[in-house]
């Protein structure tokens, strides 16, 4: 049977349709936190960028941040700033978009966050021109940081040309990247690569060795370090291999690659 509605039923019915809409639009609501680049009015003053000596020009305006380099060679760039206002947020989203002015490739783009400025965490989720939403419910990430890895041919020249954070402050879901998996990651370490080029993210200043070792066993490489690295393997390498990390005659990370 069809039940007819008064008038003051459908308007309390209306009302509590439209409180659901709002609720549900303050949940889902973005605050802009930071935007650079592009039409945005903000030019890229205050990001730190490393490292800065590698490229023969780099160029500000109001638009983009550019990477030259005449001669050529496989770099990895990171562009990082401390923005106290993230604080605030428990849900934050990042986007940097990197693009390639002239001849060059861009490999990949990997966001980060960090509480300290020191030790950080990689999002493995990241990916260029597409926002990555980083839970925050302890309220202590104060800094970001982009590192694209790029290809440069003979006068080649890349730029990043939009960064936008956002922040949500009503509690959600930890969503904010993929767990790292153990094999990439040990208490204190993150390796990644690509191709010939081999990534160390560490937050500790102490030695450490980096080992590698062909898949039957035999050792290929074996040289000391300290901090974050960028090692470029020979280009002879091919085939699979393991890194480890060992500091302290401990094994810290490992990981398996193929060239």
């Amino acid at each position: 049977m069809l039940l007819k509605l008064t008038n003051n039923e459908r308007m309390l019915r209306i009302t509590f349709l439209a409180a659901c809409l709002m609720t549900i639009s303050a949940v889902n609501s973005q605050t802009v936190l930071f935007e650079c680049g592009q039409n945005s009015g903000t030019n890229f003053n205050g990001w730190y960028i490393s490292p800065y000596a590698t490229f023969d020009a780099i160029e500000f305006n109001e638009q983009s941040t550019q990477f030259f380099s005449e001669l050529g060679g496989t770099y990895s760039v990171s562009l990082t700033k401390e923005i106290e206002v993230l604080t605030h947020y428990q849900e934050l989203s990042l986007l940097f978009n990197f693009e390639v002015v002239d001849h060059a490739q861009i490999e990949q783009v990997v966001y980060y966050t960090s509480t300290n400025g020191k030790t950080w965490t990689p999002l493995q989720d990241s990916k260029n021109n597409a926002a990555i939403r980083v839970f925050n419910d302890s309220l202590d990430i104060r800094f970001v940081r982009a590192e694209v890895q790029a290809t440069f041919f003979d006068n080649g020249k890349i730029e990043c040309n939009y960064i936008k954070i956002e922040g949500n402050s009503k509690k959600a879901s930890p969503i904010e990247s993929l767990p790292i998996r153990e094999e990439d990651l040990g208490e204190t370490f993150f390796i990644f690569n690509h191709a010939h080029m081999v990534n160390i993210e560490t937050g500790l200043d102490e030695p450490y060795e980096l080992l590698i070792t062909s898949i039957t066993g035999q050792i290929v490489y074996r040289e000391k370090y300290e901090g974050p690295q960028r090692v470029e393997l020979p280009a002879d390498f091919k085939g699979i291999y393991i890194l480890s990390i060992i500091q302290k005659n401990e094994f810290q990370a490992s990981k398996k690659i193929v060239l």
